[in-house]
């Protein structure tokens, strides 16, 4: 079948056109790829106006603030007992990693949930109480107002939405995870069996003591004072409680008896503890530690007892199913990362840049 002329020139024009698309867009960015990198903007100039504004990675184009994921290092260090000033370079680099990761698996989350949000509804009486518990980490309202600066909200209503996502993430966490974490009858009752060691009560001793201190005291002097009263309890002249009362320098049991209350010996000193385990019921000895010396009295004990399984339910059930609810969330972030790689972008420059404020 011939070809009309007009078909001919229109393959011919439509060849020509797709031809200088593919030079233009692809081969040599001409002025078409020009006009759409000012529109949308070059991925180098967008690295660059990033890197400029601190965004240290996007998720779903949504930007993560170096100072969001500083001020979460910052929160890592508080708990352990440390400053930014005690960190090393290649340390702040690796706890930012560590924070990075996490706040972009909330930002992952967040898109999952928000195709779901009306079947994870959250009241207003739970943000309130959980903008009451983010609020009393502050001693101060300017230094509320900082964090929520450092995380990029702009007020208390972008803050008060965030958090309602953040619920709103852990009831879909919950609501996907809830068959995996489940504990039933028979698993609580295996660990139990495997672990009765761990619900052995230790034996208790219920003690009472007359102390002199160290300060106050040189070794003579306390020890020939409380032989005295040692004496004293012996021949019935005088009580426990009296003597307590006139010459103990402890505070908490003096007005009490010199009553320590019933204590294992895992909670005392091992030089106080060793000196405990050979007394007898009623039996009084003259104890020295470090602090100071003690006249104690055993006046009672309690044998080692195993808890019930019904004793022991409850926390047994709490623990595997933190355990397991921690291994099943970090697998469901493992997965929302396989899911969608492309839409995770980090700029790794920002990672090791200095402090922000």
């Amino acid at each position: 079948m011939k070809m009309s002329s007009k078909f001919v020139i229109r393959l011919g024009v439509w060849s020509v056109l797709m031809l200088y698309l593919f030079c233009d867009l692809i081969l040599f960015e001409g002025p078409l790829k020009q006009q759409v990198y000012r529109l949308q903007g070059s991925p180098a100039k967008k690295l660059g106006n990033d890197i400029e504004r601190g965004i240290v990675a996007r998720v779903f184009t949504k930007p993560i603030l170096l100072s969001q994921v500083d001020y979460a290092v910052d929160e890592q260090l508080w708990r352990s007992g440390r400053t930014r000033e005690e960190i090393s370079n290649s340390q702040r680099t690796a706890l930012r990693r560590i924070a990075l990761a996490e706040l972009c698996d909330h930002a992952l989350l967040r898109e999952k949930v928000a195709l779901n949000d009306k079947e994870f509804p959250v009241s207003e009486e739970e943000i309130n109480a959980a903008m009451q518990r983010f609020a009393s980490r502050f001693s101060t309202p300017e230094e509320l107002q900082k964090a929520m600066l450092q995380f990029g909200f702009e007020g208390e209503k972008e803050l008060r939405f965030r958090i309602a996502a953040r619920l709103q993430q852990q009831k879909y966490l919950n609501h996907h995870i809830a068959r995996g974490i489940a504990v039933t009858d028979e698993e609580a009752k295996a660990w139990y069996k495997d672990h009765q060691e761990q619900l052995q009560t230790p034996q208790l001793y219920q003690l009472r003591h007359i102390f002199l201190s160290k300060l106050q005291h040189n070794e003579d002097e306390a020890v020939q004072a409380l032989r005295e009263a040692q004496e004293f309890l012996q021949s019935g002249t005088n009580d426990f409680n009296s003597l307590s009362l006139k010459l103990s320098e402890d505070p908490r049991s003096k007005d009490h008896g010199g009553s320590l209350g019933w204590m294992s010996l895992q909670r005392l000193p091992a030089d106080f503890a060793q000196a405990v385990e050979k007394l007898k019921v009623n039996q009084t000895s003259l104890i020295e530690t470090t602090i100071g010396w003690h006249l104690v009295e055993l006046t009672d004990t309690q044998a080692s007892t195993l808890r019930s399984f019904d004793e022991s339910k409850a926390e047994i059930v709490a623990a595997l199913e933190t355990s397991r609810r921690k291994a099943a969330v970090k697998e469901y972030r493992k997965n929302l990362r396989l899911q969608h790689p492309e839409k995770i972008v980090i700029h790794e420059a920002l990672l090791s840049a200095d402090w922000t404020e």
